[in-house]
């Protein structure tokens, strides 16, 4: 069984029809992970909803769904003066549009997403959150660090056990091996063996100008695949 892990996808529903065409999951035994943050900036989140809907369906309870900070926004009750100003600042206003294009409203997805969103996923040799953790074990992170904190890349800290994040767009996937150690950009197409410690981010940007990343994880080793909105 294969792993694949699929970074920040940002409304941008081309970029994640042509990933899944790149990667091909196999619905009947491969595990997907997706590392939250589904919609605001790119132009179709309603085209990415439809799209997750049908992946957790196909997949079953080999589907993953983490809560990234924007669904966050999205699914908390009452959001702060600040907290709204920053949501409305990142793309709110596009996932409004997209949904509305449809007839449909943004606010009628929170349900289904807050019964899948979860804050972390532990799996064989990896675990994966959406933004960072400090210490472990990884359910001992507050829920902030997990689903909010930029602490993974921009302090590089972190070595423990090796933890698949998104959340800071970076212009290539990036291990950060901890301690302040100098991180290193992954190419793509290339396998390469599973670091035991540290982070790698596959946030590169998708619904910025960027591309859409994912990862596949077999038999301890890993290679990463991106697509941007035109391919």
């Amino acid at each position: 069984m294969r792993t694949i892990i699929i970074g920040d996808i940002h409304g941008c529903s081309g970029a994640l029809r042509l990933l899944l065409a790149k990667i091909m999951p196999d619905e009947k035994a491969d595990r997907l992970i997706l590392l939250g943050d589904l919609f605001d900036r790119g132009p179709d989140s309603w085209g990415v909803f439809q799209v997750v809907r049908e992946l957790a369906d196909k997949f079953g309870d080999r589907f993953v769904l983490l809560r990234g900070n924007h669904d966050d926004y999205l699914l908390t009750p009452k959001l702060s003066i600040s907290m709204r100003f920053v949501w409305e600042r990142v793309g709110r206003g596009t996932t409004v549009k997209s949904f509305k294009a449809h007839g449909e409203k943004m606010e009628d997805t929170a349900a289904w997403i807050g019964e899948h969103a979860v804050p972390f996923y532990r799996g064989e040799g990896f675990q994966c959150v959406h933004a960072g953790l400090k210490i472990d074990p990884i359910e001992m992170n507050d829920q902030y660090t997990m689903i909010h904190d930029h602490g993974v890349a921009m302090e590089n800290r972190y070595a423990g056990p090796l933890t698949i994040v998104g959340h800071i767009a970076l212009e290539k996937a990036t291990w950060f091996p901890g301690l302040e150690r100098p991180a290193k950009q992954i190419p793509e197409g290339t396998w390469k063996e599973l670091p035991e410690r540290g982070v790698i981010c596959i946030d590169t940007g998708c619904g910025k100008g960027g591309r859409l990343t994912g990862m596949v994880i077999e038999d301890g080793k890993y290679i990463l695949q991106s697509a941007g909105e035109e391919g």
